[in-house]
């Protein structure tokens, strides 16, 4: 169960919310509590007075701090989630609508009036506006956030029903018709009347994407899937934005598994454009090629007869500093390549210094050999 506490000046303006409908029977079945509150009843001053004229001037009076205040405090418990209904609050959808119902006990103040003393939101979680339009006071906006979260509720409706609702899936509902079959020439469509679930299933999912894309272009998400094999390449133009392709200067994306050349996209090059990744995919890749050639090295250094081991190592490493110049250095800048050179010079000339150390023993022992 869900309890809403709501703090109104108008608590007459809900009684005809609370008493029909879906609301009526959920409070009767005990699925939701709903208890509305005059936060004027909180009020110390003469006639309950709970606003006065704003500081600096203006028009119209301002709700006090005081009564709102003590009215939030005595009703507040340690799972208490407060909400100020405001025109400058995040805009109201079925997800905001989804992530409150999870709550078990919400405060909702409504507003009236100029407005509220600025220093009541101290004590608010969280500010909610319905739209972008100009209501009398907060009264009708809270009772479209109990309506709202009142019916996905468990069993306040009919279950799996308000899994089809309109914006569940960033989609408007599809069309309905009842009987009869026609009307002044309106038929049914006939999908509807074929008994064929699987086909009445795509018919209103594909009505779904029809219906949002006409009324509602803001909300509609088009994605484009591209079977490619037995793989699929889905485009969602909303997810993602493409900020820019480099073709001829980007990093290559391979695949690490036997996958046939038909089953892949055409897409030969891939451009990271975060540059704080790149940064750090590179950083990575140098460095594990330093620490493999390091690895080598050492199997060099203690094999007196690895010349062939030797030279290899020598070419690789001479390969990783071209690499570290003309690949990364845009991607790292030179202060971090100059050390990576630093690094692989001096294994190169620990090499060297053990292959021109061998050549000389070898030269000395074959003059020693000629002079006996």
């Amino acid at each position: 169960m869900i309890k809403f506490d709501v703090l109104t000046l108008f608590p007459n303006m809900f009684d005809g919310f609370l008493s029909e409908s879906i609301i009526k029977r959920a409070i009767e079945d005990k699925k939701i509590k709903i208890d509305i509150t005059n936060f004027r009843d909180y009020s110390e001053l003469k006639n309950n007075q709970v606003d006065d004229t704003p500081y600096g001037g203006g028009e119209g009076m301002v709700l006090m701090c005081d009564p709102i205040v003590k009215a939030i405090e005595e009703k507040k418990k340690k799972n208490s989630k407060v909400i100020l209904m405001s025109p400058q609050g995040t805009k109201y959808d079925q997800k905001k609508a989804i992530e409150l119902s999870k709550e078990s006990h919400l405060i909702i103040v409504c507003g009236h009036y100029e407005g509220f003393d600025e220093r009541i939101k101290n004590f608010i979680d969280e500010e909610i506006s319905i739209g972008d339009y100009v209501l009398t006071g907060g009264e009708i906006p809270s009772m479209v956030l109990v309506d709202s979260i009142s019916r996905l509720v468990p069993g306040v409706i009919t279950e799996g029903s308000f899994e089809k609702d309109s914006f569940m899936d960033d989609l408007l509902d599809y069309p309905t018709y009842t009987k009869p079959r026609e009307y002044r020439g309106m038929k049914v469509p006939d999908v509807l009347l074929s008994g064929d679930h699987k086909k009445i299933d795509e018919w209103r999912k594909e009505k779904q994407k029809e219906v949002t894309k006409e009324k509602r272009p803001d909300i509609y998400k088009e994605k484009v899937i591209k079977e490619v094999g037995k793989y699929s390449l889905v485009d969602d133009k909303e997810e993602k934005s493409l900020i820019s392709i480099n073709i001829d200067d980007s990093y290559n994306f391979l695949p690490n598994n036997k996958i046939k050349k038909s089953d892949l996209a055409s897409i030969s090059k891939v451009m990271i454009v975060e540059p704080t990744f790149i940064d750090k995919i590179a950083r990575q890749n140098v460095e594990k090629k330093i620490a493999i050639l390091m690895k080598q090295a050492n199997i060099v250094l203690n094999d007196e007869t690895d010349d062939e081991g030797a030279m290899y190592v020598l070419g690789e490493l001479q390969r990783m500093q071209e690499l570290l110049l003309t690949q990364y250095a845009k991607y790292l800048g030179m202060e971090y390549v100059s050390l990576m050179q630093i690094k692989l010079e001096a294994i190169k000339n620990g090499i060297n210094t053990k292959m021109m150390a061998k050549m000389n023993i070898q030269n000395f022992e074959t003059k020693r050999g000629r002079g006996r």
